[in-house]
């Protein structure tokens, strides 16, 4: 299977900027700042300039995810050697095992420290760490894939939530509804939409960030991702031979589609998050194939600091809140909160690192263990037919 090491490093710029967002929000001047209110002037910028893409994108960050993983898992599923066994037990080991070993840091962490009382400090910081550790909430995180509070122990796994749900039925989403022809696999996508437009409309998430409603929805992203990867030759030759202000005017439309939110402010039948999460996969669309198809773009994201941050981006994913809540637990009232974050920036790579080479690496190769007698039984079986064949 094809790998793009570019994907690789938009993921761990996306986890980054995750890492950031969140990292502000212990601020209560950014975490309450409204659309054009007389807040400090930092947040303005953070909020309503192009300063956003570095510094409010976490939920754009998300939407890069599922479209990102679309692309990359139908790479796997169209492969000639696809058994859906095996790529279920390469999933689980590469998201579940991980996202285990970190869950039970963050209770840990949570159980160990959360007994210091915080004044407080956000609405968000506060909903974390702060309630009771029931045995059924322990037994909805072991799950994973349930509906349940997953602002608990550590706030970003609602997003694997609905990760771990649409990779289990991904191959038969593609075997669905991504067809020979473009403008069929086009139209299907746009069934899907509507549909789980209207549903989200009829029926609404009841504020729960891991409904099944909304995996609906998102499973629409993955299916983006893997349009562009069915078509991926077409689209990087064709973007090859674009002029480079053709290039340049793609990729500034892509950053206006991905800071959309910031950009609209408060027009509320503009601002709804369905149709926001819409045009923010368009120019996530945009930035895969202009991150292969341009070779400046292409060399940046190449380099040797992008690529390890790619590496270690899932897990920097995992960790970042748990190293936020520990050092904010262990040091609030006794260090300035901004040396707090800068000791959690730390700490969060650090712990990414480790875990990288820890768990994540083991994961995949237990995960390539428990495979390999299938995949060699496969191969045999191939080799017998195609005897018989030639005999």
């Amino acid at each position: 299977m094809t790998r793009y090491e570019e994907f690789d490093s938009l993921r761990g710029l996306a986890a980054l900027i995750v890492l950031i967002g969140h990292y502000l929000m212990v601020y209560p001047s950014y975490a309450n700042y409204q659309y054009g209110s007389n807040s400090s002037y930092i947040m303005y910028l953070f909020k309503e300039t192009p300063l956003r893409l570095f510094f409010s994108s976490g939920n754009e960050s998300v939407i890069l995810f599922f479209v990102l993983s679309g692309f990359v898992l139908y790479l796997s599923v169209n492969s000639a050697k696809f058994h859906y066994s095996t790529y279920l037990i390469k999933r689980v080991f590469r998201i579940y095992l991980p996202y285990l070993v970190a869950i039970s840091m963050a209770i840990l962490a949570k159980m160990l420290l959360s007994q210091i009382d915080l004044p407080f400090i956000t609405d968000w910081f506060n909903k974390s760490w702060t309630g009771p550790d029931t045995p059924s909430l322990l037994i909805e995180h072991l799950l994973f894939i349930g509906q349940y509070n997953t602002d608990a122990y550590n706030n970003v796994i609602w997003s694997l939530v609905h990760e771990m749900r649409i990779s289990i039925i991904f191959p038969l989403l593609i075997f669905l509804f991504i067809r020979k022809k473009l403008k069929d696999s086009l139209l299907w996508l746009f069934v899907l939409i509507f549909s789980s437009t209207i549903f989200l409309f009829l029926f609404g998430s009841g504020g729960d960030i891991t409904s099944i409603l909304l995996s609906f929805h998102y499973s629409t992203l993955f299916l983006m991702g893997a349009i562009i990867a069915k078509y991926r030759h077409g689209l990087f030759s064709y973007t090859l031979k674009m002029k480079k202000s053709v290039k340049i005017a793609l990729l500034l439309g892509a950053i206006i589609c991905f800071m959309y939110e910031g950009i609209i402010g408060e027009v509320d039948f503009l601002n709804n998050y369905i149709f926001r999460d819409y045009v923010v996969s368009c120019g996530v669309c945009i930035f895969i194939f202009m991150s292969v198809s341009s070779q400046k773009v292409s060399k940046i994201l190449r380099s040797r600091m992008l690529t390890l941050l790619g590496k270690i981006s899932y897990s920097l994913y995992l960790y970042h809140l748990i190293s936020l809540f520990s050092l904010m637990y262990l040091f609030y009232n006794k260090l300035p909160t901004g040396l707090i974050l800068i000791f959690s920036f730390f700490l969060s790579f650090l712990l990414s690192s480790a875990s990288h080479l820890l768990v994540e690496k083991p994961c995949m190769r237990l995960g390539s263990y428990f495979t390999r007698n299938k995949q060699e039984k496969a191969i045999s079986k191939d080799r017998i037919g195609l005897k018989r064949k030639i005999g």
